[in-house]
């Protein structure tokens, strides 16, 4: 008696770990099919959206190419609408797009050193101001700054804080680079004009050196090529009513002269007007369209 109950006792804690073996095993088994399951929608999540950008930014690019050589900032409503299309499904593209080129750039790989309208802006020179400007707003350059483009900052789009900072760089003194910078922000707060030869002026009254000189009126533009376009696509969700789809941002090149390198023109094809595209996932902090939905 006493063997076979050793025996039935040595039994039970192997059935035991079998069923738990067992138990683990198909738990294994179902978690690797949801992972395949996760896996495949997420494939096909990835390809749907990489698809629906491409066709946002080409419609886009369409849209740019046609307007671009036309005065489009008339084009615009107040609050920056370039235009709202309807299509297929009951879905809705609105895109606005705002000025961009009050930036300084703040990364020096990524300044467009050919698109600088003034030979005294070398690509060294350029990417020495870039590094400085960095330097100068520090821990506000993210807020304040771009990471492409040209090296020119919109004067009229410029704030005095980027105005003094882009000075500075340029100039390395302070002192001198506080004078021009107040008389630039006063002569443009007061709508007097500012062209090349008001720039040079003002340089030539603080006896700023003739190089910088040239440097300075080669870093200000009044025609910005620079925009950041924001894309809302909102369409039918589950329930029936409007629901965002997708939401993008991209930094645009519109060329505004005809010196313009043809490469980014929009010609060649509809990626070349962006210089940076990026969707917008929940919690990026960008602000809906009005009347669009919101987070």
């Amino acid at each position: 008696m006493r063997a076979g109950f050793r025996n039935r006792a040595f039994v039970m804690p192997l059935v035991v770990l079998m069923a738990l073996v067992t138990s683990m095993m198909v738990a294994v088994l179902l978690n690797r099919n949801s992972v395949r399951r996760s896996d495949a929608e997420w494939a096909l999540n990835s390809y749907v959206e990489e698809h629906r950008q491409r066709g946002v930014r080409e419609i886009l690019a369409v849209w740019l190419q046609f307007s671009a050589q036309q005065d489009f900032e008339s084009m615009l409503a107040s609050d920056g609408t370039a235009f709202t299309l309807d299509y297929s499904g009951g879905r809705r593209l609105v895109v606005r797009l705002l000025p961009a080129q009050g930036a300084p750039v703040i990364d020096p790989e990524g300044v467009d050193v050919d698109q600088a309208t003034n030979a005294a802006l070398s690509p060294l020179i350029q990417r020495q101001i870039v590094e400085r400007t960095a330097e100068i707003l520090g821990s506000r350059s993210e807020l304040l700054g771009r990471r492409s483009g040209p090296i020119a900052v919109s004067l009229y789009d410029a704030s005095p804080e980027v105005i003094r900072a882009v000075t500075r760089a340029v100039m390395q003194n302070d002192q001198l680079a506080e004078e021009y910078a107040n008389q630039l922000i006063r002569r443009r707060d007061d709508s007097e004009a500012v062209d090349t030869q008001a720039l040079l002026m003002i340089a030539r009254d603080l006896e700023v050196p003739d190089n910088l000189q040239t440097q300075l009126s080669g870093i200000w533009t009044t025609l910005p090529a620079l925009w950041s376009a924001r894309v809302e696509l909102t369409g039918p969700g589950a329930d029936g009513r409007d629901e965002v789809i997708g939401r993008y941002e991209a930094l645009v090149f519109i060329p505004r002269e005809e010196t313009t390198s043809p490469l980014l023109t929009g010609s060649e094809h509809p990626s070349a007007w962006f210089l940076e595209w990026r969707k917008l996932d929940e919690g990026v902090g960008y602000t809906p369209i009005p009347g669009l939905g919101a987070y």
